[in-house]
């Protein structure tokens, strides 16, 4: 039988993300005879269950005021809810996501079957999206050590920050495959060749990385412009492209509110609150500079900043449940 996604065409020492979503089909074709319906509903119900374990892990830990403004504003969010919802990766990660936090708002961590679920999302992050792997792993042991030691996520965060660069700087020195410089680099040029190649319609310039740790730290400034705040007006072409947009601008127009809450009205966040976002805002930017420095396409990089954009929604419900749980101080 011909796969034409088994291999990819542009390998790397790492893996085929595709394997994994594969088995997983050929598994459900067995039990649903083949029927394409099948496969999505499972799929849109793990996508589903998984923002159920998030919704549930984060008003249990934190006693949410108002959890339904929470809720609907996950579910419904446009780009999260349009790559949950259907035979795609993102569901298996939302999944991932809900089981881990799952696990870690547990007052008792030692059952078999907790453990298995964490260790299990852990696998499937690793295997279906690595590049979500090297950004959330680091966040998740920023958040474990601060949880455990109460030392302020910020300090560890930045001794994270410092390991890495010290690894990034190591292995960019090995003259292997595993080079993480030479990844990024090859991921990159294959993108825009991809992108030149069929003409998506919606490929934008961006800063050519070589594998070197020179030309990484000059495209940093503008991967983190792309991974933020990416679509311009300028980049829109269609309806569909349009709405991206929107939701930036949304989105950051709330952040300014709750930043002017925070610093002109002098309200306290709780430190269980700060680990979270401290942590989450690590994720959210590393994974958001890395799709920015690597990806061309206005439609794949919205695509790829949905987890971010899972915890960007849900450190903005945490910080504005602190706020109407103490207005004022």
């Amino acid at each position: 039988m011909e796969m034409n996604n088994w291999d990819s065409s542009y390998k790397n020492s790492l893996m085929n993300e595709s394997r994994l979503l594969i088995r997983i089909n050929a598994i459900l074709n067995l039990i649903g005879l083949k029927n394409y319906i099948f496969n999505s509903i499972t799929f849109i119900l793990m996508g589903f269950i998984g923002e159920f374990l998030i919704f549930k892990s984060i008003i249990l830990k934190f006693n949410f005021k108002h959890p339904k403004v929470f809720f609907w504003t996950m579910v419904l969010f446009p780009s999260v809810f349009i790559w949950s919802s259907g035979i795609l990766k993102e569901p298996l990660i939302i999944l991932s996501f809900g089981l881990i936090l799952n696990f870690l708002t547990l007052k008792r961590k030692t059952k078999w079957l907790s453990v298995s679920s964490f260790i299990i999302a852990l696998i499937i992050i690793f295997k279906v999206k690595f590049y979500i792997f090297i950004c959330f792993f680091p966040a998740l042991i920023a958040y474990v050590i601060s949880e455990k030691t109460k030392v302020k996520p910020q300090k560890i965060i930045i001794t994270i920050c410092a390991i890495i660069a010290i690894a990034i700087f190591v292995m960019g020195k090995m003259n292997n495959s595993y080079n993480p410089l030479k990844i990024l680099s090859q991921k990159q040029n294959d993108f825009i060749t991809l992108s030149e190649l069929f003409d998506t319609g919606s490929a934008y310039q961006m800063t050519s990385i070589e594998p070197s740790i020179t030309s990484l730290i000059k495209a940093i400034p503008m991967g983190l412009i792309n991974g933020f705040f990416r679509p311009f007006p300028n980049n829109i072409n269609n309806l569909l492209q349009l709405f991206p947009l929107i939701e930036n601008m949304l989105l950051y127009l709330m952040i300014i509110y709750l930043l002017f809450k925070i610093f002109f009205l002098n309200i306290k966040i709780n430190q269980d609150v700060k680990n979270v976002l401290w942590n989450s805002l690590f994720f959210i930017s590393m994974l958001f500079i890395l799709t920015g420095v690597s990806t061309p396409v206005i439609g794949a990089l919205v695509r790829y900043k949905v987890p971010g954009l899972l915890f960007l929604i849900i450190v903005i419900n945490l910080v504005y449940d602190q706020f109407k749980k103490h207005p004022t101080n």
